[in-house]
């Protein structure tokens, strides 16, 4: 296939760009002076009357964050909305007949109980809502021979090529390696009972390449289902211990002590579209994570 893809140089998109490649042709497109083409979904004018070249799919990994809402939150749901549906029509037009998106699944909500795809969709955030607006705009060209997808990933963790253009640190997949081994303390601001499911990108990636070679429907909801659920707290833990294995001294969690159930203690992710054939071990990223910011903490 001839893909065109978004977000290239993210911590998604990475992974994507290495699978695909494999044995797809992929073009890249983006603000990055090393894209195939450049284009900014800020500019929404610009891409309403950019030509992309010819494809037959498109997969958008360049969708918003919080730091985005942040810095800039107008430009954030301009980007969310009218850009990513300017990249959608111009995709199309194109030949593009798959459309992606990577999504968060922040769009369903608080997480509470079981959630699958049936599950309905209640945005809270303005992350959360930006996320479901470009799903249905990535859902209003799903008719006739162009199909779509929403994949809605859980709390993502991944292979980083720079620490230092890194901006999503916040992420507790990140915060919690970089503050065992940076402060010897991860500190939890919240009693730690939630749950999360934690899925790689390199898995996230493999679900974007079955959704590409399988036929579908017009419309689906996908969600990538990690290898790991446990609580915020035990996974604090778990990276305590990997820190006390790697560095002298003794690594400390704190938390709001629980007084009884918590809200999200029950929370189960799961997907009813594609079996979970996760390969990445949210372990071993924590492991590799610590050990590269020690070499780069060393004189």
């Amino acid at each position: 296939m001839r893909i065109l893809l978004t977000g290239a140089s993210g911590l998604i998109g990475q992974a994507v760009h290495r699978n695909l490649s494999q044995d797809n042709e992929v073009i890249t497109l983006g603000r990055s002076a090393h894209a195939d083409v450049r284009l900014d979904l800020a500019d929404v004018d610009g891409l309403n009357s950019a030509a992309l070249p010819a494809a037959d799919a498109l997969v958008h990994c360049a969708g918003i964050v919080d730091e985005d809402f942040r810095e800039d939150p107008v430009r954030a749901a301009r980007m969310a909305m009218f850009g990513a549906g300017a990249l959608a029509r111009q995709a199309v037009a194109a030949g593009a007949t798959r459309l992606a998106y990577i999504s968060s699944a922040h769009v369903y909500g608080p997480m509470l109980g079981h959630i699958d795809e049936r599950s309905p969709q209640n945005p809270v955030s303005d992350y959360a809502i930006s996320h479901y607006a470009t799903e249905q705009v990535f859902r209003r060209y799903a008719q006739g021979a162009v199909t779509a997808a929403a994949f809605r990933p859980c709390a993502v963790f991944g292979a980083l090529g720079d620490l230092d253009a890194f901006r999503r640190w916040t992420l507790i997949p990140f915060s919690f390696p970089r503050e065992a081994v940076m402060d010897r303390r991860i500190v939890i601001r919240s009693t730690g009972q939630q749950r999360r499911n934690f899925v790689g990108t390199d898995d996230i990636a493999d679900s974007v390449r079955r959704w590409l070679d399988a036929s579908s429907s017009a419309w689906q909801v996908i969600n990538p289902v990690g290898d790991t659920s446990c609580t915020v707290f035990e996974f604090a833990q778990r990276c305590a211990a990997i820190s006390d294995e790697l560095a002298t001294g003794s690594c400390i969690v704190e938390r709001q002590q629980p007084n009884g159930p918590q809200a999200g203690d029950d929370f189960e992710y799961a997907s009813t579209l594609q079996p979970t054939t996760a390969r990445q071990s949210i372990d071993d990223f924590a492991r590799g994570l610590m050990s590269q910011l020690l070499l780069k903490a060393m004189p």
